[in-house]
């Protein structure tokens, strides 16, 4: 009794009963458990995974539906776990978590960890297991809170039964999380390590692959970090440890993988907008926002957008236009305002293979091929022959090949400074030529005095027809301007290169566009994209014609003749702008259509090594390297023959040279009738002596009056009737009288 006096008045009487605090803290861990059990069972498995951890890439892809040109977005691209190899999956499970296959998919040791570390200020670390991994990067936010760490935990003891199996953890984990270079999903990091799809590993790369999720971003064999290089070679070779003692991967592969590290690309790379990506993509988005899909929906959905550019043909356009002409180089040439674009279309469908936009988009983002426009020069006259043919005339009319002539609007020749000339022409005729020589030789009072016959209106037609816009050709025709067929208009690369694929095609408009198909990440069709054809924007004979003048354009003689090829038919057109300021070839093959400018933004000369640049020089051979690469190693198509439709019309006359008189001075005078060479008449065959006699004139008399055998041979002659022979009775017997009263041996000499 003492005892419990005293305790109930010493210091023990503060102390509570053990039984006291076994009690509470059975109620403590009783409430507590049940708080734990409430919030376990509160705390759903979402659906779908945050916006962050499911966003992916926009992927622009070549014409072969598998090269990348280039991502726009976050670098990921979602993958089944069938599409990674076993050995992969092992590899990232010997890094990651080695009991994954077996375990509950928590660690109670990962959150006591992560707890200790909020608590005492700590950087808070993420759950030690795949599955608490997935759970903290797919479904929760980034906020580093003790509630985000507990809603990991119940997650992750739920996702197995949410998510059915292992697998289906492994596959999400392998698609969300951050390997370093900007690659997020196992997918992207093969393709930014190595340059393949994830099913193309090997087991040394998967291992390193897996090595460097431990510190995405510092872990790099490429790393300009000694130390970072030695932690990625340790990482990498504990990876492969673990795959050997869990019998994934084979003492002797163990043996031969550890010695070195596999080769990776180098890192960061060229930007997504370097070089002429920039301008292909960019062209891509603008052809989808006219289709009614803007770029953020491209983006934010991480669509795939597979575009019409040929990889080889891109690099064989780079070469032809950096390498073709020695002194051409685009970079030093844009320091003096020079600019350079290439364009080829396919002639069957307007499918764009290959551009040369200009020097680099990061350098410069102004587009050569569909914003760059230059003064048309020659290249215009296709449009006004594709005109007059269809008005009825034909490739035999024959019009003025003379320099320095003036004309009226209607294309009649007019007296000097009356109409408008005086037209210069490069290879002047004497008189009249017909529009083959004239397209050939690039005649300019030709195609001026065409262009007024045919009406100019009707030439801006037909290149609005054949794809030109109506801006470039409207203001011209409304004013009645003739210059119009000499290309004083300025028109882009893509429209020469689609008009002219009209002529090689038959006669059919197609659109030039990028952009072949759109698909979603699950390869589904977004929306079935439309481009604009016009059949029969031509007729074939129409086409046939002007393919065969532009054929002479590039045959011995023509102005064209650089551009060429060995193997297969031609038919283009030079181009050259007053004062060469501009210059183009534009000119095809059956199914490649390819135009190339050169022009000065500054409206200056063009010179290149001291010489003056024409479409006949460095753009036709640039068109010429491009070509031979283009169409190297593909049937050599024919072009139709000519179809000679319409009529021949006459608005010239044919240069006949004046007569020469090969007699000699004294023909004229009192001997000349002596003189057998004065007896010729203009060149013609002088009259025959004989009626034995060869290479002579018999029906030209040899004297004045005839002799009786040759009235014998005219009877009806006049000169036979007034006289001389002619009084005889005409007929064979005189002609037999001569024959028995010369000798023989004479008879033979006059044969």
């Amino acid at each position: 009794m003492a005892f419990l006096r005293s305790r109930e008045t010493g210091w023990r009487r503060f102390v509570p009963s053990w039984k006291v605090v076994l009690g509470s803290v059975g109620l403590g861990l009783a409430g507590l458990g049940t708080l734990v059990g409430v919030a376990y069972a509160k705390t759903p498995v979402p659906d779908t995974g945050n916006a962050d951890a499911t966003k992916t890439s926009a992927i622009f892809y070549y014409a072969d539906g598998k090269t990348e040109i280039g991502r726009l977005g976050k670098n990921r691209e979602l993958i089944k776990i069938g599409q990674v190899p076993r050995y992969v999956q092992d590899a990232v499970i010997a890094a990651e978590n080695r009991s994954f296959r077996t375990d509950s998919g928590f660690s109670v040791k990962g959150l006591t960890r992560a707890v200790w570390n909020n608590l005492t200020g700590g950087e808070t670390q993420g759950g030690s297991t795949i599955t608490q991994q997935l759970a903290k990067n797919y479904y929760l936010s980034d906020q580093r809170t003790m509630s985000r760490k507990f809603k990991e935990m119940f997650i992750s003891l739920k996702l197995e039964d949410k998510l059915g199996s292992k697998d289906r953890i492994l596959e999400l984990y392998l698609n969300t999380i951050y390997f370093g270079r900007n690659a997020y999903g196992i997918q992207a990091a093969s393709k930014a390590f190595f340059g393949r799809d994830v099913g193309k590993l090997t087991p040394d790369q998967g291992a390193l692959i897996a090595a460097v999720i431990n510190q995405p971003g510092r872990l790099d064999p490429r790393s300009d970090d000694p130390k970072a290089r030695d932690l990625t070679r340790a990482r990498y070779l504990y990876v492969l440890d673990g795959m050997r003692k869990s019998h994934t991967l084979t003492q002797a592969d163990y043996d031969k993988y550890s010695k070195n590290l596999p080769e990776t690309k180098p890192m960061g790379g060229p930007e997504v907008f370097g070089g002429q990506r920039g301008y292909m993509i960019n062209r891509a988005l603008l052809e989808l926002q006219r289709q009614g899909i803007d770029q953020k929906t491209v983006v934010d959905q991480g669509l795939k957008v597979y575009t019409t550019f040929d990889k080889r043909k891109m690099a064989a356009a780079k070469q032809a236009v950096t390498t073709t002409v020695p002194g051409v180089d685009p970079k030093k040439l844009a320091k003096k305002h020079i600019q350079l674009g290439l364009v080829s279309v396919n002639t069957r469908n307007g499918e764009v293979e290959a551009i040369y936009g200009g020097t680099d988009y990061l350098d410069d983002q102004y587009d050569n091929v569909w914003y760059g426009s230059a003064q048309a020069g020659s290249a215009m006259k296709p449009y006004t022959l594709a005109a007059a043919l269809e008005k009825g005339y034909s490739l035999k009319s024959l019009v003025e090949g003379r320099s320095g002539l003036y004309f009226d609007g209607n294309g009649n020749v007019v007296p000097r400074g009356r109409g408008y000339g005086p037209i210069p022409n490069s290879h002047p005729a004497k008189g009249g030529i017909d529009l083959l020589e004239a397209m050939k030789h690039s005649t300019n009072s030709a195609f001026i005095q065409l262009a007024g016959k045919t009406g100019v209106r009707n030439v801006a037609k037909a290149a609005e027809k054949a794809g030109v816009d109506p801006s470039m050709v409207e203001p011209y025709a409304r004013k009645g301007q003739v210059g119009l067929t000499l290309g004083i208009n300025d028109l882009r690369p893509i429209e020469q290169a689609a008009g002219y694929a009209t002529f090689a095609n038959g006669g059919t408009y197609h659109q030039p566009h990028v952009v072949r198909d759109l698909r979603n990440r699950d390869g589904q069709r977004v929306r079935r994209l439309t481009w604009k054809t016009t059949e029969n924007a031509f007729s074939a004979g129409v086409t046939a014609d002007v393919t065969a003048a532009l054929q002479g354009v590039v045959k011995p003689g023509g102005t064209g003749v650089a551009a060429a090829l060995p193997d297969r038919p031609v038919a283009g057109k030079t181009g050259t702008t007053d004062n060469n300021i501009a210059t183009w070839f534009v000119g095809y093959v059956p199914k490649i259509s390819t135009a190339v400018t050169m022009y000065n933004d500054k409206r200056k000369p063009l010179i290149v090594n001291g010489a003056v640049v024409e479409g006949g020089s460095v753009p036709a051979r640039i068109w010429h390297a491009y070509m031979a690469k283009a169409t190297a190693g593909t049937p050599v198509d024919q072009f139709p023959p000519a179809a000679n439709i319409g009529t021949q019309q006459k608005w010239a006359q044919v240069y006949k040279p004046p007569k020469h008189d090969d007699k000699p001075k004294w023909c004229k005078g009192p001997l000349g009738g002596f003189d057998p060479r004065c007896k010729g008449d203009n060149g013609k065959k002088q009259a025959c002596d004989s009626p034995f006699a060869q290479n002579c004139d018999p029906d030209k008399p040899p004297s004045n009056p005839p002799p009786q055998w040759w009235c014998a041979m005219h009877p009806g002659d006049k000169a036979c009737r007034r006289g001389g022979g002619g009084r005889q009775r005409p007929g064979w017997p005189y002609v037999q009288q001569f024959v028995r009263e010369v000798p023989l041996d004479a008879q033979r000499r006059t044969r």
